[in-house]
């Protein structure tokens, strides 16, 4: 079954003992508090602990790290890329991230309109003794469309946000972001949102206007660095595992979450333990579409170790986790063993037939030269031992870039039934979103992508050519990882039961004008056709323009 293809059969428990109402209170007093906790502590930091500390994070958005992939792919060096995000004081070790988009945009100093719209932040915010050290800049995107395909049909996005971030010695950094969003969407996108009750990438909607939808979301992190050997980092966000598009292990497809990160680094090693919160909605059977319902909450543990055996190549190994943190009853458990920090551990005390959803994976990167990089992922859910069909998926990518743009070529395939757990309330996924590959599960992916860019221009390309497996209406045959794991998997195949064609291509130009937030002007055409035996899917052709702030990824290629 295609996420937004089709009503998911969920599964639900047959009682719930604690009012909607009375739970979604609790969790928005809860959530409100943390925010205002996390925004006093950094109060806090900021006034009292005695400049550009840049332990800040890069942004996570595809493009924008496509202008720093030379840089910090260079064979020569030995920068741990496999978790990210990265953050400046890691990329500044080795590189200047400022001066790698192109060219230098603060080479040349104008007026201060100039350098607000081109080169700056647009306030900054700093004491006589440089120990502190803010910058805030408005956040947007003013986007609007025309189905040519779907009777010329017109689609609007309306963001605004605000972004702060800073440095409090030479030791803290902070980062808070809000964004508020009203928008309309195609077909497609329409349907995803009323089968998941959710924006891709985003959380949960209210209905606006006639067929619009009005959603909001917040980030924020702490991060404190003691030495260049240890960092730890508290927040609300996303995070992503590997060097390709796609991540198998771990990806940035979700809605942000809560999260700490302990990093590591010593010789050639880099250690990250990341414990996080998710949330289901299916748990509550009397959930419909705008009203909110009882959330489930479960948690995560994983563990990420690279080593940078030479310089050239940089090989890592992952462990991860997934266990309800409470029952129907929102009673919560806890299980300090859950959180053991050595990497494997978890793997060996509960195995993979245990109700607790353990992945074990790796990954590897190879500079062939200073143009050339190769990279993969392999994924492993549940290996029954005597089968050669389990829950597995891999990851095979080849990038090659220059100073003028970067071209790129990768292969996913992930098998039925990966991602799925006994318990499906422990599924591999957040706000009812797969944490891995937004295709889910049972599928062949190929995607090309070309970035061409010349001063403040850029020219971009992407095509996308993905075989599913869809499930047939009321039975699962791998593909929606939200069911409960059936009990024997060994005869699956893949690609079964109903074998679709996904196309998807987006081709597009922009002009960049202010790379601290990726400000850019945009004017583009995206393309997608589903084809299979229950027919086609409208196909949608979507002429866009756009003036947008690109610091996140919004995945609707799927």
């Amino acid at each position: 079954m295609g996420f937004a293809h089709a009503s998911p059969s969920i599964p639900h428990f047959q009682a719930v003992v604690i009012p909607n109402e009375v739970r979604n209170l609790k969790y928005s007093i809860l959530n409100s508090v943390f925010k205002k906790i996390l925004f006093a502590l950094l109060l806090i930091f900021g006034f009292s602990i005695a400049i550009h500390a840049q332990q800040l994070n890069l942004y996570l958005n595809q493009e924008y790290n496509s202008y720093l992939d030379q840089g910090i792919n260079n064979p020569q060096i030995s920068l741990h890329t496999g978790f990210k995000p990265l953050t400046e004081a890691q990329v500044n070790r080795y590189v200047n991230s400022d001066s790698l988009h192109g060219y230098d945009f603060s080479a040349e100093k104008k007026s201060w309109l100039y350098r607000k719209v081109y080169q700056e932040n647009l306030f900054i915010i700093h004491d006589s003794a440089s120990k502190f050290y803010c910058t805030v800049d408005p956040l947007f995107n003013f986007q609007g469309s025309m189905d040519h395909s779907d009777s010329n049909k017109k689609y609007t996005q309306n963001t605004r946000g605000i972004l702060i971030q800073g440095n409090v010695g030479n030791k803290f950094s902070f980062s808070t972001t809000f964004w508020e969003n009203q928008a309309t969407y195609p077909y497609y996108l329409n349907q995803f949102i009323k089968e998941s009750y959710v924006v891709p990438g985003n959380g949960r909607t209210k209905a606006f206007g006639t067929d619009g939808y009005d959603f909001s979301m917040s980030e924020a992190y702490l991060s404190f660095s003691p030495s260049s050997h240890f960092s730890f980092q508290a927040g609300y966000g996303k995070n992503f595992i590997g060097d390709g598009y796609r991540s198998l292990l771990l990806s940035d497809n979700s809605f942000a979450y809560p999260y700490a990160r302990i990093t590591t680094t010593f010789w050639h090693l880099q250690y990250t333990n990341l414990y996080t919160e998710f949330m289901d909605y299916f748990a509550d059977p009397n959930l419909v579409f705008n009203t909110e319902g009882l959330i489930q909450r479960k948690a995560g543990a994983f563990q990420y170790l690279s080593w940078n055996i030479v310089p050239q190549v940089e090989w890592g190994i992952f462990q991860g986790m997934i266990w309800t943190a409470a029952d129907q009853y929102n009673h919560q458990s806890f299980n300090i063993n859950y959180f053991d920090p050595i990497i494997g551990v978890n793997a060996l005390n509960y195995g993979f037939g245990n109700t607790n959803n353990v992945l074990l994976g790796s990954t590897i990167k190879y500079k062939i030269t200073k143009n050339v990089m190769t990279y993969g992922q392999l994924l492993v859910n549940n290996y029954s031992g005597h089968s050669i069909n389990n829950q597995t998926g891999y990851q095979a990518g080849i990038k090659y870039f220059n100073r003028f743009g970067e071209f790129q070529l990768e292969y996913n395939q992930v098998r039925p039934y990966t991602y799925a757990s006994k318990d499906s309330l422990q599924n591999y996924s957040h706000y009812d979103q797969p944490l891995g590959d937004p295709l889910g599960a049972n599928f062949k992916e190929l995607i090309g992508i070309v970035h061409l860019r010349y001063q403040h221009f850029s020219f971009n390309v992407q095509v996308n050519y993905a075989l599913e497996g869809l499930d047939s209406t009321g039975t699962d045959y791998g593909n929606n990882i939200f069911l409960p794991l059936p009990t024997n998997t060994d005869n699956a195949t893949m690609l079964q039961v109903i074998k679709s064609t996904l196309t998807y291509m987006d081709v597009h130009i922009s002009y960049l004008m202010n790379p601290k937030t990726n400000m850019n002007f945009t004017l583009g055409v995206s393309r997608r056709t589903l084809t299979n035996s229950l027919g086609n899917e409208p196909t949608m052709t979507l002429i866009y323009v756009g003036f947008r702030t690109s610091i996140e990824n919004m995945y609707v290629d799927f």
